[in-house]
C-alpha cells in the first residue's frame, strides 16, 4: 500500500512539471483561421532567414506600418497563459523600433514595446534575438481577452526590414490564484424600489428593440433642437455642415413621419418614447430640401466644405456647404471675424417654432394609435444640450445662452405641451455635463470657470441646476401646474473613458482601469475625478440633495451618458455596472446615448437586465443593502423581488480571479442560477445549485466579468413590505 501511494505521488509530481501546450500564432504559417490585416509590406511566408522550420515573416516597419494576425471569433483568455515569446531578426540593419499590440475587436488592449523585452535589448543585425513577455510582470496582462497580434513600427520612420518567427503564448503550468473577498447582503436596509425604465436606450434598431424590449427609447441629440414635424425633416447642427436634412419618404406626412414610426415600433414592444421638443424657437424650413447654414458663395471662403471631407467625392456633397470656420483661409466678405463666420442669415435654413405650433405637434401625437393606451406614458424633453446652443446651433444661435433664457423659453414650451396633453411627462433641462450644472454659457464664455460667474452671481449664487428646480416649483405653487416633471441631465465621464470615439475607445490596461474607476464619480464623495474636472463629482447625491432641497416632487432622469466603446470589455462592464449604481442611487429612467450596437459586447450588458434567461426575464424589484469587502474590486448590488426572486449583482473589475463568498441577511432554501459575462465568456447560465442556508461561495470568478447571482425569495421577504414601520 505505502509503494502503491509513493509511486502515485510520483507521477502526480512528474505531471505537475509537464510543460503545458502553448498557443502557437505563427509557425512556419499563421495559427488556422487567423485574418491577415496588415498594413505594410509584408510576406507570410518569407523562406530566409527562418529562426525554426521553413517560414518566417518578412516586414517593413516603416511610418507606424505593422502586420496584424486576428480572428474575432476565437476569444483567448489573457489568464491562460503565463507568457508571450517570439523571435526577431533585424535583417542587415538591426536596431529597429518595434511596438507589440494585443486586440480585441480591433481595439488594442496591450501596447508594449518590444524593445524592452528583447534579449540583449534590442533588435540584432543578422541574427534571431528572443522576446519574452512575462504577463505576471506586466500585471495588467491577467485580465480579459484577445483575438489580435500586431508587430509595427514604432519610430514613425523608415526603418530596415524585419523578420519574426515561432509566435507562441506559453499556458500556465499553475492558474492564477484567486483572492478571497465577501459580498454581504442585507434585505431590511436601505430598500427602495427601482425603476426599470433606467434600463434605457437613445434611439437603437427596431430589430434589437423587438428582442430586448427597451423600456424607454428616446429620440434626442443634436439634430433634434431643429426639426419640421410636419414636413419630417431635421438640421444636422455643428455636427454635419449645419445642414436641412429630409427624413423619411416624405410621403403620408405628417402620419408617416420617422418620428411617428419610432414611437409606434417602440410601444409595439411595451416601451415608452421620450420626444424632443425644440425650445429655440426655430425650425428648418419645411420645403425637404437640402440646405445649409454658411454658403461659401454667400459668406466667403471657409476652412472646410462637405466635399471637402470625402476622398473620392460623392455627387450628392455640396462643395458650397462650408463648416463656419475661416481661421485658416483668406476671407475679406466681412463675415470672417476672429475664425468664424458671423452674422449670417438665419433665414438660409430657419423659420420660427411658435407655441402654437408645437401645441398642434403634441395633439398630432396624442391622436396616433396607441397613445392613449393604458400604461402608455407620453414623454417629452425640453430640447437637447441648450447650453451649448451657440456651439452646436451657433448658426442660428451664437450668443452663450443665460439662466433665464434657458428657463423662460424651456418653461413656454412645457406650458405648451401640458395645455395640449395634461397627462405628459416633460423633461428639461436636459444639460450636457459637468459645467452646466453650475452656471450658464454665458458665464462660461466669459471664463476662467465654467462653474461660476456674473451670470451665476445674479441668480444668487445658485447652481444652475438648483436654480432651475427651484424656479419648476414655484411656477407649480403660483399657476397649479408643474412645467416639468424630471430633472433631466447628461453625463460623460471625462478623460479619454466615454468610448465615443478617437482616444477615448481606448481599452488598454490603464485607460481600462480609470475606466472602471471613475463610475464613482456618479456616487461616491470621496472621488476625485481623473479628468479635466479635478473635483469630487458624486453626481447622483448631488442632484437629489438640490432636488430634495428645492423641489422634492421631480424625478430624476439621466437621458444621455456613455462608459466605453461597445466592443470594448471595460466599456461592458462599466455600462453593466453603471445600471447597477442607477438603481442603488434611486435614479428614476436612464437611456443610454446611443442604444449599443447589435451583438456587441455592450449589448450584453443590458441583456444582462432585460434578458439574462433568454426569456425577456428582467433584474426588477427593490434596492437593498450590497456591500462589498473590497470595494475597490468587487461591486456588489441586489435587487429583492417581493415574493419573487433575490438578484445579486457582481462586478469584478480585479486583473483576476476572486473567490467570492456572498452572505445573507435571512436564510433562503431553494435552486439557484448563476449567469455571467466577460470578454471571453458571452452571456450564460454557468452554474446552478441549491442553498440551504445564510451563506454561498462563487470561486474563481474571472477578472473583469459581470456575475449575476439569481437566488430563491427569502422565508421573511414578504415581511420587508411594512419595512417603513407602517401597519
Amino acid at each position: 500500500m505505502l509503494r502503491t501511494k509513493t509511486w502515485l505521488i510520483l507521477i502526480l509530481l512528474l505531471a505537475g512539471v509537464t510543460e503545458a501546450a502553448p498557443l502557437i500564432w505563427y509557425a512556419d504559417a499563421p495559427r488556422a483561421g487567423l485574418i491577415d490585416g496588415s498594413w505594410t509590406d509584408h510576406d507570410l511566408a518569407n523562406t530566409t532567414p527562418v529562426h525554426a522550420g521553413n517560414r518566417s515573416i518578412r516586414m517593413e516597419p516603416d511610418f507606424w506600418g505593422g502586420v496584424y494576425l486576428y480572428n474575432q471569433a476565437e476569444k483567448i483568455r489573457f489568464d491562460a497563459y503565463q507568457s508571450l515569446t517570439l523571435w526577431v531578426h533585424g535583417g542587415s540593419s538591426g536596431g529597429q523600433r518595434l511596438e507589440l499590440l494585443l486586440t480585441y475587436e480591433g481595439l488594442n488592449v496591450a501596447s508594449l514595446n518590444i524593445n524592452s523585452f528583447i534579449s540583449g535589448g534590442a533588435v540584432a543585425a543578422n541574427s534571431w534575438r528572443q522576446v519574452t513577455i512575462p504577463f505576471d510582470a506586466v500585471t495588467t496582462l491577467t485580465h480579459g481577452a484577445f483575438d489580435g497580434v500586431i508587430v509595427m513600427d514604432f519610430s514613425g520612420n523608415n526603418q530596415g526590414v524585419v523578420y519574426l518567427d515561432d509566435l507562441q503564448f506559453n499556458e500556465r503550468a499553475v492558474p492564477l490564484a484567486a483572492t478571497a473577498v465577501t459580498a454581504t447582503v442585507n434585505l431590511a436596509v436601505n430598500r427602495r424600489p427601482v425603476d426599470p425604465d433606467i434600463y434605457g436606450v437613445n434611439f437603437g434598431s427596431d430589430a434589437q428593440h423587438v428582442d430586448l424590449r427597451y423600456p424607454v427609447r428616446r429620440s434626442g441629440g443634436n439634430s433634434t433642437t431643429r426639426v419640421n414635424w410636419e414636413a419630417d425633416s431635421h438640421n444636422t447642427a455643428f455636427d454635419y455642415f449645419y445642414q436641412n436634412i429630409a427624413d423619411g419618404s416624405g410621403t403620408g406626412l405628417p402620419g408617416n413621419s420617422t418620428i411617428n414610426q419610432f414611437i409606434e415600433a417602440t410601444r409595439a414592444q411595451g416601451g415608452d418614447a421620450i420626444v424632443t421638443i425644440p425650445t429655440i424657437g426655430l425650425k428648418p424650413i419645411g420645403d425637404r430640401i437640402k440646405r445649409w447654414g454658411f454658403s461659401i458663395l454667400k459668406y466667403g471662403p471657409q476652412d472646410s466644405n462637405e466635399c471637402a471631407i470625402y476622398n473620392p467625392q460623392p455627387p450628392w456633397c455640396s462643395a458650397d456647404a462650408g463648416n463656419g470656420e475661416c481661421a485658416n483661409v483668406v476671407n475679406n466678405t466681412g463675415f470672417c471675424s476672429n475664425g468664424l463666420i458671423v452674422g449670417n442669415d438665419i433665414a438660409d435654413t430657419s423659420v420660427a417654432l411658435t407655441t402654437g405650433n408645437i401645441q398642434s405637434w403634441v395633439g398630432h401625437l396624442l391622436s396616433r394609435p396607441g397613445a392613449t393606451a393604458p400604461g402608455v406614458t407620453r414623454m417629452y424633453s425640453l430640447d437637447n444640450e441648450p447650453m451649448l446652443w451657440n456651439s452646436t446651433h451657433r448658426d442660428i444661435h451664437p450668443v452663450p445662452p443665460t439662466y433665464d433664457e434657458v428657463w423662460m423659453r424651456g418653461r413656454d414650451v412645457a406650458v405648451a405641451i401640458k395645455t395640449a396633453d395634461p397627462a405628459a411627462q416633460v423633461m428639461g433641462p436636459v444639460t450636457w455635463g459637468w459645467c452646466d450644472l453650475f452656471t450658464s454659457a454665458a458665464d462660461a464664455a466669459v471664463g476662467p470657470s465654467c462653474i461660476d460667474g456674473q451670470d451665476r452671481q445674479n441668480h444668487g449664487g445658485m447652481p444652475f441646476v438648483e436654480w432651475y428646480l427651484q424656479q419648476v416649483c414655484a411656477h407649480e405653487t403660483q399657476t397649479g401646474i408643474r412645467p416639468v416633471d424630471y430633472l433631466d441631465i447628461h453625463f460623460y465621464p471625462q478623460g479619454n473613458v466615454t468610448g465615443l470615439g478617437g482616444a477615448s475607445d481606448s481599452e488598454l490596461p490603464d485607460d481600462s482601469a480609470r475606466r472602471l474607476r471613475s463610475l464613482r464619480e456618479l456616487y461616491d464623495p470621496s472621488y476625485t475625478s481623473e479628468s479635466w474636472i479635478a473635483d469630487q463629482v458624486q453626481l447622483l447625491p448631488r442632484v437629489k440633495a438640490w432636488m430634495n432641497a428645492r423641489c422634492p416632487a421631480m424625478k430624476l432622469a439621466v437621458t444621455e451618458y456613455k462608459w466605453g466603446p461597445d466592443r470594448g470589455p471595460s466599456g461592458a462592464l462599466a455600462q453593466a455596472e453603471a445600471l447597477a449604481i442607477f438603481a442603488r442611487e434611486g435614479v428614476d429612467l436612464a437611456t443610454r446615448w446611443v442604444a449599443p450596437a447589435d451583438g456587441s459586447l455592450s449589448e450584453t450588458a443590458f441583456r444582462l437586465y432585460l434578458d439574462y434567461d433568454g426569456q425577456n426575464t428582467r433584474v426588477v424589484g427593490d434596492s437593498v443593502q450590497a456591500l462589498s469587502g473590497n470595494p475597490n474590486e468587487l461591486g456588489v448590488y441586489a435587487l429583492d423581488q417581493i415574493g419573487g426572486h433575490l438578484r445579486v449583482l457582481l462586478f469584478n473589475r480585479a486583473t483576476a480571479p476572486r473567490d467570492i463568498t456572498v452572505n445573507l441577511s435571512s436564510a433562503l432554501d431553494g435552486g439557484y442560477q448563476v449567469y455571467r459575462f466577460d470578454a471571453a465568456q458571452p452571456l450564460a447560465q454557468i452554474a446552478s445549485g441549491t442553498i440551504n442556508g445564510s451563506s454561498l461561495l462563487l470561486t474563481a470568478v474571472p477578472g473583469r466579468s459581470a456575475s449575476l447571482l439569481v437566488l430563491p425569495a427569502s422565508a421573511g421577504a414578504a415581511s420587508q413590505i411594512f419595512a417603513n414601520g407602517f401597519e
